[in-house]
């Protein structure tokens, strides 16, 4: 009877322990919805504007192993899919185009969507090549392409992650920042 007893209590323990694990993951991607920002795939965790931060933000960040950026110091936006709606994926070419970014920095960077890990392929401000209309044009492409361009390298289907340091125009949060759209041209 004791024996029996101590294995109905270990199984009722592990299974609490696993169903709270699964429900602190279901809630925590439920709860922690993104902010659509503008009419594109763009997507903020948080607004840039609040005072206090979401817990389940928060731990959505710290699920995939990055650290939430810190408030008021950087506004961070992930787009998985392009306008179309359709998963992006590395055997297509992609075009972002829209105005320039008013932020005293920004980093866009590919990261892969499997593991969740911000890769070291990116493009920064400094090295952005602006448009004569003053617009901006980003290449992703495994093909080389003139401008500026970003190659994919071994990833397969990747999440385009841009942080962007606030300037004296982007004060006013998230719902203020202009982003680029993202148009698939052709598949290989």
């Amino acid at each position: 009877m004791r024996l029996s007893s101590v294995i109905k209590a270990s199984g009722i323990i592990f299974a609490g322990v696993v169903l709270g694990i699964v429900t602190a993951q279901w809630s925590i991607e439920k709860t922690a919805t993104a902010m659509t920002a503008g009419s594109g795939p763009w997507k903020s965790w948080f607004s840039g504007t609040a005072s206090i931060r979401d817990p389940y933000a928060q731990a959505h960040y710290i699920m995939f192993g990055r650290l939430p950026p810190a408030l008021g110091q950087e506004l961070l936006f992930e787009a998985a899919q392009d306008d179309e709606g359709a998963t992006l994926d590395a055997s297509c070419d992609y075009v972002l185009t829209g105005p320039r970014l008013a932020a005293r920095w920004w980093q866009l960077a590919l990261a892969d969507e499997e593991s969740g890990t911000p890769s070291a392929i990116s493009l920064s401000s400094p090295r952005l090549v602006g448009e004569p209309d003053g617009t901006m044009r980003i290449q992703i492409s495994r093909q080389p392409k003139t401008g500026n361009w970003i190659d994919p390298g071994d990833i397969s289907r990747f999440v385009m992650v841009l942080k962007l340091r606030p300037g004296s125009g982007l004060n006013a949060g998230a719902s203020v920042v202009t982003l680029p759209r993202i148009k698939r041209e052709t598949c290989s």
